[in-house]
């Protein structure tokens, strides 16, 4: 069962690798304001259409971008498109591939609007609508954040061994100052530990 109120809809627009998009879809509309922008109004789809090359994806993922790169090739082979337009065309999908890490298409849903008109009375650190049912709108504050970062990043540490007790941050101790005090005391337990060997190794007569 979704965590998300039941008003709130899912973009219909489906990738080039059959998935779904994640983020919510504008009221009274079938796909995010995003895909919805690329449909209707880009002007880059607009050119496109007129020079009968719609089949060329949006460059939102490696997937498209793979699929782009495909469309490219195939239309210099079958002479669609002349060698110059091509080397282009092939500079802008290997800048797209190089700015992949940089984009986010998919933010988390609660921050993608579904109402421009409603963007007015959205104050600054809030969210574009709510997962309760009945709010408006979440607190996106910084210490809110910091409470959402410190929770994921207890669970992605959970299988971490716990650190000794003796070697955890002291109050008022710098991290350099602690990993000084750390190497001695493992030091000292290492030559306590060859000394002990050391000794039973006499008394066995080894």
């Amino acid at each position: 069962m979704s965590s998300y109120p039941a008003n709130i809809r899912r973009c219909q627009h489906i990738k080039v690798n059959g998935t779904q998009c994640g983020s919510p879809a504008l009221r009274e509309e079938k796909c995010c304001y995003f895909h919805m922008r690329w449909r209707g109004g880009s002007k880059f789809t607009e050119a496109l259409r007129k020079r009968e090359m719609s089949g060329l994806p949006i460059l939102e993922d490696a997937n498209s971008i793979q699929v782009g790169l495909a469309e490219v090739m195939f239309r210099l082979v079958t002479q669609e498109i002349d060698h110059r337009t091509g080397a282009l065309m092939l500079y802008a999908l290997q800048t797209a591939s190089a700015n992949l890490r940089k984009t986010s298409f998919e933010p988390e849903p609660t921050r993608v609007v579904i109402d421009p008109e409603c963007v007015e009375r959205r104050p600054l650190g809030a969210s574009a609508w709510s997962k309760v049912e009945g709010r408006e709108y979440d607190d996106l504050t910084e210490d809110a954040q910091d409470k959402e970062s410190n929770e994921g990043k207890r669970s992605w540490t959970a299988g971490w061994p716990e650190t000794p007790e003796d070697e955890r941050l002291l109050p008022n101790e710098s991290h350099r100052d602690r990993d000084i005090r750390v190497q001695k005391q493992r030091a000292i337990k290492k030559e306590g530990s060859d000394l002990s060997n050391f000794k039973l190794g006499l008394e066995s007569g080894i």
